[in-house]
């Protein structure tokens, strides 16, 4: 045992003085009285009751020096663990494995028993901070004497269904030469998604040999072959050691009927790839779940949103409107990504030959006449025109060999301020630019489709799927189910638009956000986004699809803490003990008062 402050072990000096005070004899004064025989009686019995009197006193000055001596042993905190009582900084992980049952409790409920036990081990003079971890850090109580204020903030931590992230601890590592000396602290199942990155930490492992089962890998998307074929991929994880057999259910959410039921036999850790096809399956919302009794049910199910086909309805404009109708014929035969629409408020851009339209988004193809999408339009480029691509990685270029395009018929002009130029010819002119006016986007091409006979080229269709998508703002489709945690780039929502968020978990909370992306969405299950007050929808699939949150039985991290001090401090012991023994003391005073 050692003192923290042993200086203070000089108050046991004060004990000579109180014991002083208990044999200290006051003399008493003499005084004459009339009659002595009215006295002797009390003298007699006072003779009689003397040795009675001493023990009594002797038994309050051994509770006082034993009050005493409680209270200069707690002034001198001693420790019994070996801690060397450094400023803590104590970091509970909240991720998804730590809702799993653990002894008819959860791993989260264990881990904040421990760190309160840690909080109220703690001596006077020693601080310590509170955070959370999971993807990310959270620090909800700075370096602090405070305890009530460190046991309130482990009280505020609550579970999530997020996956840990071992890279967000850096940014708890101490920075300065005073912070040197803190002891970070981690107290986890050691579900980590990488071990082997683990900071300079001490671990402190709650149990996690409950087993459990999960979905670590899964995706739903259309096949060709029909509109209503589907393929499934996934991959289950167990962390049993020893196979077990359950049922793998797959349901299509929006008409609650139970597709088809899959036996399967799981092994211990990752499993082989389960893939199907599903044939007459309609697309929407689909879940995909494993029927076991395990410690963690939230990670034994999938969800996906396969969306439905949605041509985009399109306005013609320009000199030669019959060009663009083959054109959108040709795209409604084929993946149906065009149609004409029946009103041109209703086109989502407008694809335009020659003379661009007055609003709204556009492909324009072959500038003429005069527009603010172009300045100095001037006579055609001599042949050979020879492209440069400038932005090989935008969007618009996607699969696309832009330089071995014909440009013939391209005219000398100069890009707007602010335009976005993909494709130039040697002398610096535009071939293939963006411009963004507010809400809208237009996209140039510089070229005549007769004389360059564009039309013809194995590359038009692509360009021209390209510049939809990106026009429709659709060019980033979303998988079919997101890990939580994950933002959603909402297809049809443009960059500055409003939309609002409601996740079925959530019941009627709604979140209104700014586009193009959501926040992160942290909660497994469907997702809705309402764009620009009913003028589209959207519906993302959450899912927990994370192995080493399913495995975290299995996981190699051992703890590796050095001696540290729990439950209540020596010296809280001390006052209590001190306390009870002054009562005692107090009691024999009220009976030598009145006795």
């Amino acid at each position: 045992m050692t003192f923290l402050a042993p200086a203070f072990l000089w108050t046991f000096a004060a004990l000579a003085a109180l014991a002083m005070i208990y044999f200290l004899k006051v003399r008493p004064r003499k005084k004459t009285v009339t009659a002595y025989f009215l006295w002797q009686r009390i003298f007699t019995e006072k003779k009689a009751s003397a040795l009675f009197k001493r023990l009594r006193d002797l038994w309050s000055l051994l509770l006082m020096a034993l009050a005493f001596a409680a209270v200069a042993l707690a002034l001198a905190e001693p420790d019994l663990h070996g801690d060397k009582r450094e400023d803590l900084l104590i970091v509970i992980d909240h991720s998804v494995s730590m809702s799993a049952k653990q002894g008819g409790t959860t791993r989260l409920d264990l881990a904040k028993e421990k760190a309160r036990s840690i909080i109220k081990g703690l001596h006077g003079a020693q601080r310590a901070a509170v955070a959370s971890f999971a993807d990310t850090t959270h620090i909800l109580a700075h370096p602090t004497r405070h305890r009530k204020a460190l046991l309130d903030a482990v009280n505020q931590i609550s579970p999530t269904q997020l996956a840990s992230r071992v890279d967000a601890l850096h940014a708890l590592q101490p920075g300065s030469e005073r912070a040197t000396k803190l002891r970070m602290l981690l107290i986890t199942d050691a579900a980590l998604d990488a071990g082997e990155r683990l900071p300079q930490v001490e671990v402190l492992r709650i149990a996690s040999d409950e087993p459990n089962v999960g979905i670590a890998h899964a995706d739903l998307r259309p096949l060709p072959g029909g509109s209503d074929r589907l393929g499934l991929f996934i991959i289950p994880v167990s962390s049993f050691h020893e196979e077990v057999s359950c049922d793998l259910l797959l349901t299509h959410e929006d008409s609650g009927q139970l597709m088809k039921v899959v036996p399967v036999t799981l092994k211990p850790d990752e499993n082989p790839a389960i893939t199907m096809t599903l044939d007459d399956a309609p697309r929407g919302k689909w879940t995909a779940s494993l029927s076991i009794e395990d410690a963690l049910a939230v990670d034994d199910t999938a969800h996906f949103f396969v969306a439905p086909t949605e041509p985009l309805p399109v306005a013609l404009a320009g000199d030669d409107p019959f060009f663009w109708q083959q054109v959108v014929a040709a795209f409604e035969r084929s993946d149906q990504l065009l149609t004409l629409a029946e009103k041109a408020e209703k086109a989502k851009f407008t694809l335009a030959k020659g003379s661009p339209p007055k609003q709204g988004s556009a492909i324009v193809i072959h500038p003429q006449a005069e527009s603010e999408l172009w300045l100095e339009l001037g006579e055609e480029l001599p042949e050979p025109v020879v492209p440069q691509v400038i932005a090989k990685e935008h969007p618009l270029l996607r699969y696309l060999d832009a330089e071995t395009l014909s440009y013939s018929g391209a005219k000398r002009l100069k890009a707007p301020a602010g335009a976005v130029v993909l494709v130039a010819d040697e002398g610096g002119t535009p071939l293939i630019y963006l411009l963004r006016r507010g809400e809208h986007t237009q996209a140039v091409l510089n070229l005549d489709p007769t004389t360059s006979r564009f039309y013809l080229s194995a590359w038009f269709p692509v360009l021209i799927h390209n510049a939809a998508l990106h026009l429709a703002n659709r060019e980033v489709m979303p998988a079919a189910t997101l890990a939580t945690g994950s933002a959603l780039r909402v297809p049809g929502l443009a960059e500055g638009q409003s939309a609002v968020l409601k996740s079925s978990a959530s019941s009627t909370t709604e979140i209104a956000f700014t586009g193009p992306e959501t926040g992160a969405l942290n909660e497994a299950g469907f997702h809705e986004v309402t764009i620009d007050s009913g003028a589209g929808q959207w519906t993302a699939g959450v899912s927990v699809i994370a192995s080493a949150e399913s495995l975290a039985g299995s996981a190699e991290i051992k703890e590796s803490t050095a001696p540290l001090a729990s439950g209540y401090a020596p010296s809280y012991w001390l006052l209590v003990g001190a306390v009870v023994l002054l009562t005692g003391e107090s009691i024999l005073y009220h009976r030598r008062k009145v006795g």
